[in-house]
């Protein structure tokens, strides 16, 4: 009997934690280590909306960092040339049942204002926000100075 109502309650507060926001998992997340003069670094990871409406990535907070914001990677042809640059976003979409990947030479967390610099080995702190509504979520980054395989 008191395991029926135990699982009921898991099964109730499961449902209660999914109406509350957009069910989202991340994964594969992940710190660049940088030298102690960067000022910056970025984060990656791999986001899953296992919802059923989109939703999106608005921004993080760490200890780490004064800043965080989502980040594009851009690209145009100069004198037959690909340039590569960056442009601050208010969001990235992750499309329902859908995901979003952020990663080396492409989207990704631009973490600015360092309070200290991880090194490889680290592990840090990150709060990940997404809207609709106040969702977030608690992640811990490993910190590596290339991208893990």
């Amino acid at each position: 009997m008191i395991t029926r109502l135990f699982l009921l309650f898991l099964c109730c507060a499961s449902t209660c934690a999914m109406s509350n926001g957009v069910p989202i998992q991340v994964e594969n997340a992940w710190l660049q280590a940088v030298p102690p003069v960067a000022d910056a670094t970025a984060a990656y990871m791999r986001i899953r909306n296992l919802s059923q409406s989109s939703c999106r990535l608005i921004g993080a907070s760490s200890p780490i960092a004064t800043k965080i914001e989502p980040m594009i990677t851009t690209s145009y042809q100069r004198n037959g040339q690909e340039i590569l640059g960056m442009e601050s976003v208010e969001f990235l979409e992750i499309p329902s049942g859908g995901f979003l990947d952020l990663k080396p030479g492409g989207n990704h967390l631009m973490m600015t204002g360092l309070t200290s610099h991880p090194t490889e080995g680290e592990h840090v702190k990150l709060t990940v926000r997404f809207a609709p509504g106040d969702q977030r979520i608690d992640v811990e980054l490993p910190v590596f100075k290339q991208e893990p395989k």
